[in-house]
């Protein structure tokens, strides 16, 4: 009963600490990746399950087990003393170290990279990195060229006039000129067909593309020197060469089969795929490239009445998805802080308690970015939740941590004492968390190894920071307020200190007229 009446008040506190701090996961309005949200879905009901049982279990089994609460070990005796007597050596490693992390905030924007949430020794993922090396493709996206809106005068598809077709290549020749990029269109197509006319005699009239043919000056051109032969197709039949040219097209298109034009253009005829390949390539890198293609595909188009779509594929949803999830790790890592801060403000009706206790919290998050930067660990869907699991973890160790400190009294002793009784517990828990969390060092997965990774660092730093940064805070706004105001240390362990544990009642006696007794 002794134990659920103060350890379960704090275990009660942290837990709906932690429950508030997972809900914002699950909110839509600030998660936009749904499988994010079902992750904080199941952390509240896990965690508010876990709550239940630890309450009605963990009593009843020490009961029926007989369970006898050991000593601390004599070792944390004089550890429990080091945070509060030389408090402004911790503090200062601590913001040394925070301001290294600060300065590599940029970590956390590195690219999501998709090969890192797969297992390694793929045979398909390795030849596809070979197929992307040798033939400079592998990653397709597309853009969708319309002109819908185009005054049908050709008497035949919009999308097959000559001139929605001469739009098409000059977009595509200037998107082209974008670093590894080729593109693929119904154009390609008409410039693929080889074509070779020749005359009674043997005489070659042409000899080339389909393409170069259509754009050849003697449709046009009524110069007899130049293009005399091509004068005789006026009589061709009705409407003369221009009728004859608009046929040549309409019979490539109309030749191809329906899997192909399905995927080249719409059924209306009126709006015509564009398809753009590039290698696999880094994100950063292919963020840039898809902006210098949208900026393309935003200028005015010279064809009036026709327009081109933004980049759109596969390239296209990993950036997007890349951003979605980097803005969601800000987001929600922000949010949390101001919600579970107000919250332990309103819980512990201090604001400078809430205020403190979450200093060790916000500390470990700053110093996420260098444990981003250590080894072959990067941002996935997997690390960029992060932030809001340490949360829950931090704020679990930084409650016991302050509860116990408020049991004890917020004094060098008092201290002492709660880093020397607590401090052990929240030890042995983040050991035992993070042994439990080392089996997932062994998964094939890169990307849950660099979450396993991290996530033992910061629970190792959130048990740091906790158990050595808050105390070392508050004796250092003791220690500071009794040298302003009466000019000595206030913290001061010259008597030594007496822990909690080995001290016993001893009994009073008063003997009368303040001289000895007989």
């Amino acid at each position: 009963m002794e134990m659920t009446r103060t350890t379960g008040a704090a275990v009660l506190l942290s837990a709906v600490t932690t429950v508030i701090g997972f809900s914002v996961l699950m909110a839509p309005a600030i998660v936009p990746v749904t499988p994010i949200r079902s992750v904080g879905v199941t952390l509240v009901l896990g965690i508010a399950s876990t709550l239940v049982f630890s309450l009605l279990l963990v009593p009843t089994l020490a009961w029926l087990l007989r369970y006898n609460r050991r000593a601390t070990a004599a070792a944390w005796s004089p550890v429990s003393k080091a945070p509060v007597q030389h408090w402004y050596a911790v503090v200062g490693v601590v913001v040394m170290v925070t301001a290294v992390g600060v300065a590599n905030l940029d970590a956390l924007s590195e690219p999501i990279t998709g090969s890192s949430e797969a297992p390694d020794g793929i045979d398909s993922l390795e030849k596809l990195a070979t197929y992307s090396q040798q033939f400079d493709s592998g990653q397709t996206s597309l853009f969708v060229f319309d002109a819908s809106q185009r005054a049908n005068q050709n008497g035949t598809d919009n999308i097959r006039d000559l001139p929605v077709l001469d739009e098409i290549d000059r977009i595509e020749r200037l998107v082209t000129q974008v670093e590894s990029t080729n593109t693929t269109s119904i154009v390609l197509f008409l410039r693929s067909i080889p074509v070779t006319i020749e005359l009674a005699g043997g005489v070659t009239l042409y000899e080339g593309s389909l393409w170069d043919l259509l754009h050849d000056e003697c449709w046009e051109s009524n110069d007899p020197i130049e293009c005399g032969p091509w004068l005789l197709l006026e009589a061709s039949g009705e409407g003369g060469r221009e009728a004859l040219r608009r046929d040549m097209v309409n019979v490539v298109f109309d030749t191809l089969s329906e899997e192909v034009r399905s995927m080249l253009l719409n059924e209306a005829g009126t709006k015509a795929i564009v398809y753009v390949e590039q290698p696999y390539m880094n994100l950063n890198v292919a963020a840039g490239l898809r902006n210098d293609i949208d900026d393309i595909l935003d200028d005015e188009p010279l064809l009036q009445s026709t327009r081109s779509s933004h980049l759109t594929g596969g390239l296209p949803v990993s950036l997007d998805i890349n951003e979605g999830i980097h803005e969601t790790q800000t987001r929600t890592t922000i949010i949390t802080m101001a919600v579970l801060t107000l919250f332990l403000m309103a819980i512990f009706r201090s604001p400078r308690i809430g205020l403190y206790t979450m200093v060790p919290v916000a500390v470990v998050i700053l110093w996420q970015p260098l444990m981003m930067r250590s080894g072959d660990v990067n941002v996935n869907i997997f690390t960029a939740m992060i932030g809001t699991i340490v949360f829950g973890i931090g704020v679990d160790d930084a409650i016991h941590m302050m509860h116990r400190i408020r049991e004890e009294g917020e004094s060098p002793t008092g201290l002492a004492h709660a880093v020397e009784s607590t401090g052990q517990t929240i030890f042995e828990t983040s050991a035992t968390t993070i042994s439990g969390i080392a089996a997932g060092f062994l998964v094939a997965f890169p990307g849950l190894v660099n979450f396993f990774t991290i996530m033992a660092l910061l629970i190792a730093a959130a048990f740091l920071t906790s158990c050595f940064l808050l105390p070392a805070l508050l004796a250092g706004e003791l220690d500071l307020r009794s040298l302003i105001k009466h000019r000595s240390r206030a913290v001061d362990f010259s008597g030594g200190v007496t822990s909690s544990e080995r001290m016993q009642a001893l009994d009073a006696v008063l003997e009368e007229g303040g001289g000895s007794g007989e």
